[in-house]
């Protein structure tokens, strides 16, 4: 208050503060609630979350949340991402009927709403797949025989096509690798965050002991779900990386063998290339002899 009744420049600044403080303090709860909740930050920002809830036959089922730039003033955004038949979904999938979000204020609980949410929709997922008839056996047909076209028996490729197998009947690539590097391409870096919702929950004595204690700090930071995400992530990257480096290595008797195979066909085709420059060459000369023959006999 100044000299004339007024409020000075510096108290509303600091009501000011005091406001985005309380803010910030409140969404640092409403997301320690939605990542206890199970979500997944999508963003750096933190404003797109995703909260798994079933595999579906259409695909996954997640629960998709966008944070307007006012949470938690603004009530947040809730879709699912495969539209499903539920009371609190309209007909896009949007979440619209749930009671605490019609309701919305800054002190709700979106951990507890989010749970509830995922499971009925869970419900709704499970009884679908469960009521869905399960799919006729497919019947059996033997492939069609393939038509071959042999070679000439005299000739070199039949040869070494009835002694030795080609390189592509040999080489089969697994599928099981296959799988795993598919797997593997869709692996995504887990998403940094900005803010860690899980220190607003602790008291002032124990975020100084965090600081001053490095064994404690580092026991907090591997409890923390990003990083226990992020430490998932790389095991099952080293797991992979490991079986494709064992089945690659696999394969490699049977690509000396195929070396083999390979140098034995390039002595063959020297073999065959060197007698087919003899015969040209010899026919060339019985052409030349035939052509003097013929023209010693006109004239």
């Amino acid at each position: 208050m100044s000299f004339f009744g007024y409020r000075s420049s510096s108290s509303r600044s600091t009501q000011q503060e005091t406001h985005l403080s309380e803010l910030e303090r409140l969404r640092g709860r409403q997301l320690a609630s939605l990542v206890r909740a199970g979500g997944r930050a999508k963003n750096q920002q933190q404003t797109t979350f995703e909260v798994p809830v079933a595999d579906t036959s259409r695909g996954p089922l997640t629960l998709q949340l966008q944070l307007p730039a006012q949470f938690p003033v603004k009530v947040p955004q809730l879709k699912a991402s495969i539209p499903v038949q539920h009371r609190w979904l309209d007909a896009t999938g949007t979440v619209q009927g749930h009671p605490d979000l019609n309701k919305w204020t800054a002190h709700s609980d979106l951990g507890r709403i989010i749970t509830e949410i995922v499971t009925e929709l869970r419900t709704v997922a499970n009884s679908a797949s469960a009521s869905k008839p399960p799919a006729s056996p497919a019947r059996s047909s033997s492939p069609a025989p393939t038509a071959s076209l042999s070679p000439y028996p005299g000739s070199r490729s039949s040869y070494a096509s009835s002694g030795r197998p080609s390189p592509q009947a040999q080489v089969q690539p697994s599928k099981p690798q296959a799988q795993d590097t598919n797997k593997l391409q869709r692996s995504q870096m887990p998403v940094i965050p900005a803010i860690f919702p899980e220190l607003e929950e602790l008291s002032l004595a124990q975020i100084e002991k965090l600081n001053s204690d490095k064994h404690a700090l580092k026991t907090f930071v591997k409890e923390l779900p990003s990083v226990k995400e992020f430490t998932q992530l790389r095991d099952d990257v080293l797991h992979s990386n490991m079986g494709i480096a064992k089945t690659t290595l696999g394969y490699e008797s049977e690509l000396r063998e195929l070396q083999e195979v390979v140098e034995a066909q390039r002595t063959e085709l020297r073999a065959a290339q060197q007698a087919l420059a003899e015969k040209q060459a010899r026919q060339q000369r019985i052409v030349a002899v035939r052509s003097i023959s013929s023209v010693t006999y006109e004239s």
